[in-house]
């Protein structure tokens, strides 16, 4: 009766597992779905495609959204503008419509 008991216990614990794991989910898709507090720390996510060198950075803070556009290293050594001055730092700019 005691092996009945300690596997109802298991079922039990894995049920409310379940249960905490999905409500922690919703909270943080809540969470991720409005733009943070003015208190807030901004959000930063990759949102350039896999295989692209160049890198798109999408930025949200309280005040609204803006993205950062950085360069590729490799592409910018064989440049004119070879070096430190060619890679300079990421270029601000309005993020692209996704399709």
């Amino acid at each position: 009766m005691g092996v009945d008991a300690s596997a109802g216990a298991k079922a039990a614990g894995a049920s409310a597992n379940s249960t905490n794991a999905r409500l922690a989910k919703g909270i943080a898709a809540a969470h991720a779905a409005v733009k943070p507090q003015w208190f807030e720390p901004a959000r930063i996510e990759l949102i350039s495609p896999p295989n692209d060198p160049n890198r798109i950075y999408r930025v949200t803070t309280a005040l609204g959204d803006y993205c950062l556009y950085c360069a590729d290293k490799n592409s910018a050594i064989g440049s004119a503008k070879s070096g430190h001055v060619g890679f300079g730092q990421p270029k601000a700019a309005p993020c692209p419509i996704p399709f």
